[in-house]
């Protein structure tokens, strides 16, 4: 009787009544004791609603039955089809919802129901994937700084893939605790990507410097990314994400070795020639011209490059007999790439000259980044 008086009254009730009492049938329904019969008369009424043509009312619907299990399965499927006011709220908490029916509406409606999906307070792997794999960039930077959503690894490199030059999903996947050493280098490569398309660049530098600009940032930048990753499976994961995207280069391997950076040259020749570890770390310990002009030829790099690999071998073993890791990176590699740069000395230019430019491109970047830790530390100094 009390259901039957209400559907007679919101007829002609105002919107904003209709509302309050809508929020208010919702609740006792969810929460009240009430007799089968009147539970189900609720339940009809409710459906009813869904029908008011003011979205406020359909919103306090919405709102009052977003939370529970409880609610009815018929009238949430309903309102969750609705604008997109009225389902946000009911997409992005109720646990009534499947996530076969969420994965639908993620493939199917617009940006603000994505979001809402993604800022459930629990997102399962699967239907994380399928975020990962069709919604919007702002969708994913949601669902990124979510601590619910259980992201696969799978999944975050679907995400750096198709949204890495993207600043802000950018720096929500650099956020997450333990991301891959390979995701970490594809943001790298899909910054300086993002970083040559900026009008201001394209503007003042030409098309061909560009290119070479940002391969050597990105060269850089990835031989300091192998500094910090682990020597084991981080390193492995690094060069096998390396090489499968054609980034694994000869110039990679000689501006890691003018840093002093063996291990990364062990991996990748490791990768490259599928010798074992022990063998290419002998190499490296007792360099010889001909087994490191075997040892190119194996792994696909032109002898060109050999002399360059063997001095770098060379220059390393004598710098760190001599001063082991007591020097700064920066101090040991412009040391390096000095004693690499003298054993030129006698070769013409005009055999190799793009490794000598390659070089001497190295030398100027070293010491540029030794001039700089040097005024930081002069900077500390100065202000104890």
């Amino acid at each position: 009787m009390i259901v039957a008086k209400f559907l007679s009254w919101i007829e002609t009730a105002p919107v904003a009544r209709r509302a309050e009492a809508t929020s208010a049938l919702a609740r006792a329904y969810l929460y009240s004791p009430l007799e089968p019969n009147e539970k189900q008369a609720a339940e009809t009424a409710l459906t009813i609603l869904l029908d008011d043509p003011a979205p406020i009312v359909r919103e306090a619907l919405a709102h009052a039955l977003a939370n529970s299990p409880y609610a009815p399965r018929q009238v949430i499927l309903s309102l969750i089809q609705d604008i997109d006011d009225v389902a946000a709220p009911v997409v992005a908490a109720s646990p009534v919802l499947l996530d076969s029916e969420l994965v639908d509406m993620v493939a199917d409606r617009r940006t603000i129901i994505q979001m809402a999906v993604a800022s459930r307070p629990s997102i399962s792997p699967a239907l994380c994937a399928a975020m990962a794999e069709v919604a919007e960039s702002e969708a994913c930077c949601v669902m990124l700084d979510n601590p619910g959503a259980q992201i696969a690894i799978f999944s975050l490199r679907r995400i750096a893939e198709r949204f890495g030059a993207v600043p802000s999903v950018r720096n929500a996947l650099l956020a997450v605790e333990g991301l891959p050493i390979d995701i970490r280098q594809m943001l790298i490569v899909q910054l300086g990507a993002a970083l040559q398309q900026l009008e201001l660049v394209q503007s003042f530098v030409s098309s061909e410097r560009r290119s070479s600009l940002f391969k050597d940032a990105c060269d850089k930048a990835t031989v300091d990314l192998a500094f910090d990753c682990d020597q084991g499976d981080e390193m492995i994961a690094l060069v096998e994400h390396l090489r499968l995207s054609g980034q694994l280069t000869a110039d990679i391997l000689v501006r890691g070795l003018c840093m002093g950076n063996v291990d990364l040259f062990v991996a990748a020749m490791t990768s490259l020639t599928n010798l074992s570890e022990t063998r290419i770390r002998a190499c490296v310990s007792d360099p010889s011209e001909g087994v490191v002009t075997a040892l190119c030829k194996k792994a696909g790099i032109s002898e060109r490059v050999a002399p360059a690999i063997l001095s770098s071998l060379e220059a390393y073993n004598r710098l760190s007999d001599n001063h082991g890791v007591a020097l700064p990176r920066s101090r040991f590699a412009r040391l390096m790439v000095d004693q690499i740069l003298g054993d030129y000395n006698g070769i013409a230019e005009d055999e190799m000259d793009d490794l000598l430019a390659l070089l001497r491109r190295f030398a100027t970047q070293i010491a540029r980044d030794e001039a700089r830790e040097m005024s930081a530390m002069l900077k500390q100094v100065t202000a104890a």
